[in-house]
């Protein structure tokens, strides 16, 4: 809406934090429902509604301000063109009389403009002082090129062919851009509630305006504020005008006030707070600082260190599709009421591979989380998984230098043998390696040396060497030690 092509809004609002805004409009400068009450008529081009001098009974129409239809803009009033069940909020006008009449537009490449009249019929209204709220119904039509807006907008918004919102604004050094909400598909044939809230920031020197989708607050990583909710306007200023129309698509209950009734949800927000294992938490692409607020009904993405998977989101409901127990984790997160949110992880388990070699990922990513001064990546481990081998079955840090184990000394009993096996590093504490030191013997070496005789072991902690008494013991065996 510029509402601009396919519908978008010409001069628009915002929000600065997310409250709970529960009273009706005090002031409502424009308040279109183009009903019969109000002026409107089946069939009605949109250039004729309100086309009357301003007099009683028709106070209730707030101006007699012409809609601005341009060359061969056929926009027209119509009955309803379907069910608006589809949409089941709060609606912009609180308790319409009626709603059999909608605005059809079909602007034939033109702009249609709803001017805006302030108190004492001044052209436009200020939003330097306090908040101004433009507030419709929209049934949106997919844009399939990016429209072409004009330098005095100072918002747009439309559905891109992808069928996401897209909003039209300024960025910081006077840029402007189109921001993708790529969460937030749009169905063309359902009615949604369209909220933008124009306000200042900085004292006044800064327009910004935020947008609420069926009384939600909008949120996206190209918006300022804490939140991520606030946007400036792509046009300067602190005046709005006119909200104009391209495009096609339907409008109903059009109000422009210095209030709106957004309803207790609009005020509901869940503060996320995280442990040490989360890299970030992010919505929109933006992150959410820990301790952060998002309001309910929030698509979050919740990425997990390495060597970490988010294994719980409490206090709120964690859904759509709300995959846990992964790396990454992504859901739509809601609750009735404000709350606090916990998001919390652990370090892997389970079994996974080591350069084709089976591991324990539990004593995998300890042995990687404790290499200082800073842990292993889970590149570095995948990168050098041959060569580490060895330094993750002994528990100790990845270097050039071979790590081994040897025999050091056999003494031999009548039916057992008392082994000494030493680590080639002094870092080796054989109470605590994350492979299992397993001997073997044989009295045929062209035989192999078979399955390993692991009964009788006993370990020395916090050693490099360990003493091992195997038995039954052949005579004249061949003896080997390992580690696996």
């Amino acid at each position: 809406m510029n509402l601009t092509s396919k519908r978008m809004l010409q001069c628009l609002t915002v929000g600065a934090s997310v409250l709970a805004l529960t009273a009706t409009a005090a002031a409502p400068w424009v308040k279109d429902s183009f009903e019969n009450a109000d002026g409107g008529t089946n069939g009605m081009l949109v250039s004729e509604y309100k086309a009357t001098p301003w007099q009683a009974p028709n106070e209730e129409w707030h101006t007699n301000y012409l809609w601005v239809a341009a060359g061969t803009d056929a926009s027209r009033i119509v009955t309803n063109d379907s069910d608006r069940a589809s949409y089941g909020g709060i609606n912009p006008i609180t308790d319409p009389a009626a709603n059999d009449l909608v605005l059809e537009l079909a602007t034939e490449g033109n702009t249609l403009t709803r001017h805006v009249i302030g108190e004492g019929a001044v052209t436009g209204q200020s939003f330097s002082a306090s908040s101004v709220f433009v507030d419709t119904l929209i049934k949106f039509t997919p844009s399939e090129d990016t429209p072409t807006i004009s330098n005095d907008v100072k918002v747009a918004v439309y559905v891109n062919v992808n069928s996401n919102l897209v909003v039209y604004h300024g960025m910081t050094g006077g840029i402007t851009t189109n921001s993708v909400f790529d969460t937030i598909n749009i169905s063309p044939t359902n009615w949604y509630r369209l909220t933008i809230k124009l306000s200042t920031i900085a004292g006044g020197a800064i327009s910004v305006f935020g947008m609420y989708l069926n009384d939600d607050l909008l949120t996206h990583e190209n918006a300022s504020g804490s939140n991520h909710d606030l946007f400036r306007t792509a046009a300067g200023g602190n005046v709005l005008n006119a909200v104009a129309f391209q495009g096609t698509g339907y409008v109903d209950e059009l109000v422009v006030s210095d209030d709106a009734d957004l309803g207790v949800g609009a005020g509901i927000l869940l503060t996320l707070s995280y442990d040490s294992g989360i890299q970030s938490v992010k919505t929109n692409g933006a992150e959410v600082a820990n301790g952060g607020t998002v309001p309910k009904d929030t698509f979050i993405v919740i990425d997990a260190k390495d060597w970490y998977n988010v294994t719980a989101v409490d206090g709120a409901t964690f859904a759509d599709p709300g995959t846990l127990g992964n790396n990454s984790a992504s859901g739509t997160v809601t609750a009735a009421a404000s709350t606090n949110v916990t998001i919390a992880s652990a370090t892997y388990t389970g079994t996974g591979s080591m350069g084709g070699n089976s591991v324990d990922t539990a004593k995998l990513s300890a042995w990687a989380l404790a290499q200082q001064p800073t842990p292993l990546t889970e590149a570095d481990v995948t990168a050098n998984a041959a060569a580490w081998f060895d330094e993750y079955l002994l528990n100790i840090a990845p270097s050039s230098a071979t790590n081994t184990i040897a025999i050091d000394s056999i003494v031999v009993g009548t039916t057992n043998a008392t082994i000494k096996v030493v680590a080639s590093s002094s870092l080796v504490d054989f109470g605590d390696i994350n492979g299992t030191l397993k001997i073997y013997s044989t009295t045929n070496l062209t035989q192999g040396f078979g399955t390993a005789l692991s009964v009788g072991l006993t370990f020395t902690p916090a050693q490099s060497t360990n003493t091992v008494v195997i038995a039954p013991l052949v005579e004249k065996s061949f003896i080997k030690a390992t580690v696996e």
